[in-house]
């Protein structure tokens, strides 16, 4: 328990401090100029997705976001990678295909389909702040209901025979706040928290502590960007998550998803590509289930493109 405060207050430290030491001529630079009273900063983050992790980024009213996502297999050794795979090539781990869609002012629904565990998932997002030159951070609730309707024989894989059958067990939620600040015309960086649920877990322990896998898991994540320039940036993301049945289980192990990648705005588009040790590309998914290890080659090339149209 010491190691999960240890590294939540690392976390928190870390956006933080550079929100303490960033200077009001910094962020001045990046205000927009027509407004009179408390004027918006430039737009923190390109897309309403991160890698992993969602942004505050809101779409437009009127307006759809059209993503293609995709992730191949391991390049390393570990899980199947390597020259036989062609370092991962030959395999397709995720694909996603999402459609957002913006409301009214600071509010947007989605829907999404993964090609893992059949995953249809209706998200809703909501900007309760927006960054100004006198609000230093912006703030968004992201609320997501996923449906795995897989065959039963698949979905209920290791499960005793006689354990009940319903819809409700293929169900799962995610919920999270995120909380971002643009520091200056290059750097860029949020803090999120929330939990997963699924209605659904296979009774499963963790021999070395007599931990049960659990319906709900909590976590806190954070990601950044650093722009090159106007059109390019380097990116990541982390989350850590608090689950004793996942920590140090050496018969069934799992890590945190950390991710980087390099992302570019052309036009309409945004491309971008990068390296992760997840599996998965929703979150539902992401949380429980991510178990390969970057020290063990377990990462993995993927690359997204998003595409806005007026509707």
């Amino acid at each position: 328990m010491k190691t999960t405060y240890s590294s939540l207050l690392l976390v928190l430290g870390l956006f933080f401090i550079p929100l303490a030491a960033t200077s009001q001529q910094d962020l001045l630079k990046l205000v927009d100029s027509t407004h009179n009273e408390a004027q918006k900063i430039s737009p923190t983050w390109k897309d309403t997705k991160l890698i992993n992790v969602q942004t505050t980024k809101i779409v437009d009213p009127g307006v759809m976001e059209f993503f293609i996502l995709h992730r191949f297999g391991n390049v390393g050794g570990e899980g199947n990678g390597g020259f036989h795979t062609f370092y991962g090539f030959d395999i397709a781990s995720d694909i996603d295909f999402a459609f957002q869609f913006g409301l009214v002012k600071n509010l947007m629904i989605g829907v999404s389909r993964s090609k893992e565990q059949e995953l249809i998932d209706l998200d809703v997002k909501y900007k309760l702040i927006t960054q100004t030159s006198t609000t230093p951070v912006s703030l968004a609730l992201y609320e997501d209901v996923g449906v795995t309707p897989e065959l039963n024989s698949t979905f209920y894989t290791g499960a005793d025979s006689a354990t009940p059958r319903s819809i409700s067990d293929k169900l799962s939620y995610f919920s999270e706040f995120i909380l971002d600040r643009r520091f200056n015309d290059r750097i860029s960086w949020e803090l999120l928290g929330g939990f997963q649920h699924r209605n659904y877990v296979l009774a499963a322990v963790n021999s070395d502590n007599g931990a049960s896998d659990q319906n709900n898991i909590p976590f806190v994540a954070t990601g950044a960007r650093f722009m090159f320039n106007k059109h390019s940036s380097l990116v990541f993301d982390y989350y850590y998550i608090i689950s004793s049945y996942r920590m140090n289980n050496t018969a069934n192990p799992y890590h945190n998803p950390f991710s980087i990648g390099y992302e570019v705005e052309t036009g309409g588009h945004v491309f971008e590509i990068n390296f992760t040790n997840a599996s998965y590309l929703d979150e539902n998914n992401i949380i429980p289930y991510t178990q390969s290890n970057w020290l063990k080659g377990g990462f993995k090339l993927g690359f997204s493109i998003s595409r806005v149209f007026n509707i």
